[in-house]
């Protein structure tokens, strides 16, 4: 059962509602896509995405490597504040967050 407004609202072709998935899941499984994600839909509403293993790995892969790169943004900022003398002091940290020994 393909559910075009929620299609539209989720631009993704798959889409099924979670009564097929309990009825067909190993022929369900069997047909997922390398690359396009399922919705499954509960009372007419997107409630799930289902990917593949590989994909889903691809997906955490990436996310890891934004990570990654806004870690090397921050310190390539944070060696550029140094530079420009743009620090604050430890005393000065210890005052601004109120911390008392």
């Amino acid at each position: 059962m393909l559910n075009t407004n929620a299609n539209s609202q989720l631009n993704m072709k798959k889409i099924i509602p979670v009564t097929d998935l309990q009825r067909q899941a190993a022929q369900i499984l069997g047909d997922l896509s390398e690359n396009e994600p399922i919705v499954i839909t509960q009372r007419g509403r997107a409630s799930a995405v289902l990917l593949s293993a590989r994909r889903y790995a691809e997906i955490e892969e990436d996310l890891r490597m934004l990570d990654d790169l806004e870690l090397l943004q921050m310190t390539e900022e944070a060696k550029q504040n140094i530079k420009n003398g743009d620090t604050i002091s430890h005393a000065d940290v210890k005052k601004r967050l109120n911390f008392k020994q």
